[in-house]
């Protein structure tokens, strides 16, 4: 399992919530089984081996099972489980998947590396040379040659896994005409024991490092290995199994980047690099605070080469430890890091030498000179502590809008670092000199603890289907996703997988870079003069009418043409024979601006009054109840049952990330203007619709085809348009196919994600914590075009209940309209704002009740027979069932007093509890949305093929769809297909949103389903012992249609009126609740999800395993959003691009290469944070003071990886509670369990607070309120300086106004 978790970091599949795909690459493990499972305590197996019949698993030697290594028991207890009427169910097994359905064990399939990819190792000492229109590749295969390659060409880049030189060429768009690989150079490719350390080749891969180090740390005397040790505990984070494998440590070294994990170290530890070149020969430096120049500089000549490293060993008195914090624990780069490393007089406290160097404080990996020289000397007491502390603040001073932000949190790193070197190295003391130095407590122990990951463990639990429930029946039983088999093989096709046709054109886009701007003029002449370029397309190739988007509404061009509104708006198209040429060529067209004013954050838009109409929810009195007092005068009686609090939270957006980005084909039609699209969308019609306004045609004459998606989260229900349609203009104008795949960069700059969010509320309550009114305004930014911004915001002011009884209530909703790229859908919609701002708001109450949080939303939980907020009458509302069983299931009270416990004995690191329950209406809260048709075609020889009107991307739709079918024409499922999801199929589709098309289109299905059956009723009798198919084909041989469609609409819904605040809004409800347990790192704002129990109510679940999956991955997202996905903007520059802050910052750390260098700053400031890049990388949404999105992907925007989940996951579908107002008895599952994940929010808010309140009982803080603003996501910066204590006293802050901030919250 170890092996598996290394080569599973860095690869990412939030929407899975990772554990089905841990659990099945388990089973290939020595230590799991096949089902998933491990051995138990008691080295029993627990379950089946690996499908051999002579299994080593299987195979008892001395009385314990064998894994296939040695007998040693394995205790590793992970599972899956299912259960019925609380007891453990022998029907349908106790997993999710069956092992009798695996494919019998083939000997013959055994896998084995292919003879014929083996690398032949006579072609590798071959010199080799590839040249190239653009670049010259080089291979040497000596020293020699290498060095001679270098003398020729001294601008040369050095590449060995390309994992720099690559980003820069695809990013930044630098071309470097030279290259050399050079691995097959035996000095530069091998690691040496030597007297004093290890001699490192500069072409090592970090993979290669990592196991000579282990080899010699398991040799060699501890405390000679101390700096290979923390090299090898920063290797554990510093990147997945992949680029290990590839990024050698030269690049490190010589790539110079302040953030890099293994400088600081290496610079701490002293080490020495051999450097060689053809006239200066051989020449040792330090890797000291003279080798790195400037940003991204040092002092390697250009014609020389960096041979090797030497990493000297430590002494018995001297000790080692190296930092790093970053925004995901696993394959991120750092926010701040560092390596430490102190030197003792023999058995003494007094310091010989001290040294320290920092990343991620200056534009260089720097050292911190004068706290290393002043405490020299001194004795490592608390004395020293203290005035290091100060020392260190003054060595790694930050301008208040130095690059990168985070101010205050990246100074209070360097000292919890320094306080976290200072307690371990006492651990070592009390150790080596115990007369000298007591041993540590056990809280100062648990902050020198490194972290270690466990593997998760889970349970699914769900409800097994009656035991007359015929076999051929597949609802209810955890059946496989019909595509789950291509899209693990690879062989699933999604759009950029089709084949390219002959005359194909690729296309690129020519996007906006103002937020704001007049366009003077479009020069497409140079773009044009390259070779392969076809075309360029833009508002000129459509009138006006044409070039207006109708849908969803019309304030939307397909190109821009007076002017922009956004970073990122589409001005042009250029078509080419090939991608490369095409992205090239649009990077080419010159437009021509004038700036005009931007609005850019909500707090923007609340001055400038700029948004679309507001829209207010009005129930009973609310100034009855809080007396418009502003100042909370009458809470100082605590049994005043009219007590008042007040406050505002901002919570933060989210990138889809879906996998496969925007990717569509248009093929022109040889007659009547007929078009077909090929596209990854989630709603055809729309495509449909749009395609034919901007064409000029009738739908009739469009096409659109969706096989499935690589995901969608709502991204791909509108937003997909500004990518398609401007491809159709494209290949109706040349009359040819073209087709458009976006990389991750563009697909992020052109659609927008999740609306941030701002709430400013009043709340009145009793002395219980009863809730008796509501005043709250919520704001939504939503970008330059209304697009659904205004039925999201509707989504958070109907859901903004979460669960509640609120009283009388006055919710003020404006949908804010700014220059940023229109965020849209998103998975819940606008569920998860409203919900989490009311979660906050009960939080805020109960600590100034001091009342458990629990027991404060208890009180306020709705049931059976109330009224929302919005009049509407909750019926079968099982939300009280679901919060009771998951306080039994997570066995909440022990755990309460266990999470006591550990907080009282714990200084450093504090733990929190939450419950929170969810509430989530189903139903598009457009009336004209909730329907769906279907079509079922029967053919003669029995098979059946299904369309109907939603799309599967990922989410298992049309795998309910085929069971529903089945169940109506009682055949098996394997008689059934579908195809594709088009648009002459099925024509008026709704959007595959709002998790209601299971509903809708079930029953669509059903009804057309039910229509064959009726006809197929007189054969059948006629003939009762017959089989499908003999009907069948008596039915054709009558001449009886075998086809029929199929429509539904949601009965009983009534539009929603604001005036009279009444309406039947939602269909039914979803319910649920969740219990998390979470651990932070109050020194760092690092924090562990140890624990998630969740309840479920889905009705009667079509299918478990798809609805834990869902549960499960929904969980999973919202836990990125709630704590790691942010977005951070920049303001817009005028025109004449003010460096200012730069020039500044780079001034006050004496950087002679960056003084005056504007051309150096302007590059700094558009490439810094590029994907893998940063000159102080935050894992988040970044923008340029023009406000271009710079965070373009994985390397700098971080989701949730493998060893983000709870530790312990399990969830529960909710059993015995039928939902009469859906397909048989089901419920939607898609978005609701993802506002559960709020649930880590809270925990980490509660643990947070525990530790406000033992400094509060220290008196270490003045008025430290129990009552305190925590803003979404709570990022481990947020948690951090929320944590205020001792090092955060020390943190002076710049008072606002007085500087520019180097970012701006949305």
């Amino acid at each position: 399992m170890e092996q598996l978790d290394e080569y599973f970091t860095g690869n990412l599949c939030r929407c899975t919530g990772y554990r089905p795909i841990l659990d099945a690459y388990r089973t290939f493990t020595s230590n799991g089984t096949s089902n998933g499972t491990s051995v138990d305590n008691n080295s029993e197996v627990v379950g089946g081996g690996c499908g051999k019949a002579d299994c080593c698993r299987l195979m008892k030697t001395e009385g314990v099972y064998n894994n296939g290594i040695a007998t040693t028991t394995d205790t590793t207890t992970t599972t899956t489980t299912t259960t019925h009427d609380g007891e453990w169910s022998c029907r349908e097994g106790r997993h999710l998947h069956q092992e009798n359905d695996f494919t019998p064990y083939d000997p013959t399939s055994e896998l084995i590396f292919p003879p014929e990819l083996k690398v032949r190792r006579d072609l590798d000492d071959e010199y080799l040379v590839l040249r190239g229109r653009q670049v010259t590749y080089h291979r040497p295969t000596s020293f020699t040659h290498l060095i001679h390659l270098k003398h020729l060409h001294p601008a040369a880049k050095i590449i060995v896994g390309n994992t720099e030189v690559g980003v820069e060429t695809k990013f930044k768009q630098c071309v470097y005409p030279v290259l050399i690989n050079p691995t097959s150079v035996k000095e530069v490719t091998q690691v040496t024991l030597t007297n004093t350390g290890v001699q490192v080749g500069a072409a090592v891969t970090l993979t290669t490092l990592q196991e000579a180090l282990i080899l010699h740390t398991n040799s060699l005397p501890e405390y000679q290995t101390r700096v290979f040790s923390a090299i090898l505990e920063m290797l554990r984070w510093f990147a997945g199994k992949q680029i290990k494998n590839a990024a050698a440590l030269g690049g490190n070294i010589m790539t110079s980047s302040p953030i890099s994990d293994l400088n600081p170290l290496l610079m701490a530890a002293g080490a020495t690099l051999t450097l060689n070149s053809t006239e200066g020969g051989e020449r040792k430096v330090a890797l000291d605070q003279h080798f790195f120049t400037a940003y991204r500089r040092n002092i390697v000549q250009p014609e020389e080469v960096l041979v090797s490293v030497h990493i000297p060993f430590t002494t018995q008195n001297e000790y080692f430890h190296g930092y790093k914090q970053s925004r995901r624990r696993d394959d991120d780069i750092a926010i701040v890091n560092a390596g430490c490393c102190v030197t003792f007089l023999p058995n003494t406290t007094t310091v010989s030498k001290l040294s320290m160097a920092f990343g991620g404080m200056a534009p260089t990996t720097v050292m911190a000179l004068r706290t290393m020289k002043e405490l020299k000397g001194r004795a490592w007491d608390a004395s020293l502590l203290e005035e290091g502390t100060s020392l260190l603040l003054q060595d790694l001073p930050l301008a208040p809008s130095a690059p990168g932000g985070m101010i205050e949190y990246r100074r209070a790193l360097t000292i919890s670092f320094f306080f976290k070197f200072y307690l371990s190295v006492r651990g070592h003391l009390s150790v080596s000199v115990p007369s000298l130095v007591p041993t540590l407590t056990s809280d100062e122990l648990e902050v020198t603890r490194v972290h270690t990951y466990k593997h998760p463990s889970s349970a699914q639990l769900y409800e097994v289907v009656p035991e007359d429930q015929p076999q051929l029946d597949p609802i209810g039983r955890p059946r496989v996703h019909t595509s789950a088999l291509k899209q693990t093989t690879g062989e699933a096709v999604y759009v950029d997988d089709i084949p390219d046709v002959k005359d194909q054109l690729q296309a690129a886009f020519v996007l906006s870079t103002r937020p704001h701007a007049r366009i003077i003029s479009i020069d497409e002449s140079r773009a044009l003069a390259v070779e392969g370029v076809v075309a360029f397309v833009c508002h000129r190739d459509l009138t006006e009418e044409q070039n207006q988007l109708k849908f969803p509404f019309d304030d939307e061009k397909v190109f821009a043409s007076d002017k922009v509104t956004c970073v990122g708006h589409v001005i042009g198209l250029v078509c080419a024979e090939d991608r490369k040429t095409a992205q090239t060529a649009a990077k080419l067209v010159d437009i021509t601006y004038e700036d005009l004013p931007a609005i850019i954050t909500i707090q923007d838009a609340i001055k400038a009054k700029s948004w679309w109409e507001p829209k207010t929810i009005i129930k009973g009195d609310v100034n009855k109840h809080l007396n418009n007092n502003d100042n909370n005068k009458n809470n100082d009686n605590k049994n005043n049952n009219n007590l008042i609090l007040q406050g505002e939270m901002h919570m933060g957006g989210q990138e889809h990330f879906y996998l496969e980005t925007n990717a569509h084909l248009a093929t022109p039609g040889k007659e009547d203007g007929e078009m077909e699209i090929y596209s990854s969308t989630q709603n055809p019609t729309l495509t449909q619709m749009q395609t034919a306004h901007s064409l000029g045609v009738d739908a009739n004459k469009v096409v659109c085809r969706v096989k499935r998606m690589g995901g969608g989260f709502g991204g791909k229900e509108t937003r997909t348009i500004v990518a398609c349609i401007p491809i159709c203009v494209a290949a109706r104008k040349l009359g040819r196919c073209v087709r458009v795949a976006l990389e991750r960069d563009e697909d992020m700059v052109m659609t927008g994600g999740r609306h941030p969010f701002f709430s400013r509320w009043k709340v009145g309550f009793t002395a219980q914590g009863v809730l008796t009114a509501l005043d709250m305004d919520v704001y939504a930014n939503g970008g330059h075009t209304i697009d659904l911004t205004a039925s999201v915001l509707e989504r958070c002011i109907f859901s903004l209940d979460s669960g509640y009884n609120l009283g009388a209530v006055r919710i003020c909703g404006h949908a804010c309209k700014t220059n940023l790229p229109s965020n849209t859908a998103f998975r819940a919609f606008g569920g998860p704002q409203g919900m989490l701002f009311m979660e906050d708001i009960m939080s805020r109450v109960a600590a100034y009740l001091n009342i458990d949080s629990t027991l404060i939303r208890q009180r306020n939980l709705y049931q059976t027979g109330d009224l929302t907020h919005c009049n509407q009458l909750l019926e079968n509302c099982t939300l009280r069932r679901c919060w009771q069983e998951v306080l039994e299931q997570a066995d909440y009270s022990t755990r309460c007093q266990r999470v006591r416990d550990f907080n009282s004995n714990n200084r450093y690191r504090k733990r929190g509890l939450a419950v929170i329950p969810v509430k989530f209406g189903i139903a598009y809260t457009a009336l004209f949305l909730n329907q769906a048709g279907a079509l079922v075609l029967v053919y003669a020889d029995g098979s059946v093929l299904l369309s109907h009107g939603g799309t599967e991307m990922g989410q298992g739709l049309h795998t309910k769809m085929i069971q529903i079918a089945s169940r109506v024409l009682q055949i098996a499922p394997e008689y059934i297909h579908i195809a594709e999801t088009s648009t002459d199929k099925v024509p008026n589709t709704s959007p595959t949103a709002g998790s209601a098309s299971s509903d809708l289109n079930g029953m669509a299905i059903v009804n057309a389903c039910e229509t064959i059956m009726c006809r197929l009723e007189p054969i059948i009798a006629s003939n009762p012992k017959g089989t499908w198919k003999d009907w069948v084909s008596k039915a054709y041989m009558e001449r009886i249609s075998l086809s029929s469609t199929g429509f539904y609409k949601t009965p009983d819904l009534v539009p929603y009126n604001f005036e009279k605040n009444e309406g039947r809004i939602f269909n039914y409800f979803s319910f649920g609740a969740a219990v998390t347990e979470t651990e932070i790192d109050c020194l760092t704002g690092d924090h562990t999800v140890l624990r998630t129990d969740i309840v479920m109510d889905v009705g009667d679940s079509l299918n478990p395993a798809i609805d834990i999956g869902q549960v499960e991955g929904a969980f999973t997202q919202g836990q990125g959003l709630y704590t790691m996905e942010e977005l951070l903007w920049k303001e817009p520059l005028p025109r004449d691009k003010d460096f200012t802050p730069w020039r500044n910052y780079c001034i006050h750390h004496k950087e002679p290469y960056l003084q005056g260098d504007l051309e150096l700053i302007k590059f700094l400031v558009e490439g810094a944070f590029t994907q893998g890049q940063g000159l102080y990388t935050m894992e988040e949404l970044l923008y340029s003071p023009q406000g271009a999105l710079l965070t373009r992907g994985p390397g700098a925007y971080k989701i949730p990886g493998f060893q983000d989940i709870p530790r312990e996951f399990n969830v529960s579908l909710l059993r015995g509670a039928p939902n009469p107002r859906a397909v048989f008895s089901s419920k939607a599952i898609g978005e609701p369990p993802l506002c559960l994940a709020s649930s880590v929010f809270f925990s980490i808010k509660q643990a947070i607070a525990a530790l406000r309140s033992d400094q509060q009982q220290q008196q270490q803080q003045q008025q430290l309120s129990p009552v305190f603003r925590l803003d979404s996501p709570a990022t481990a910066e947020r948690i951090r300086m929320a944590c205020q204590d001792f090092i955060t006293a020390k943190i002076e802050t710049s008072p606002p106004g007085s500087f520019k901030p180097w970012s701006v919250r949305v």
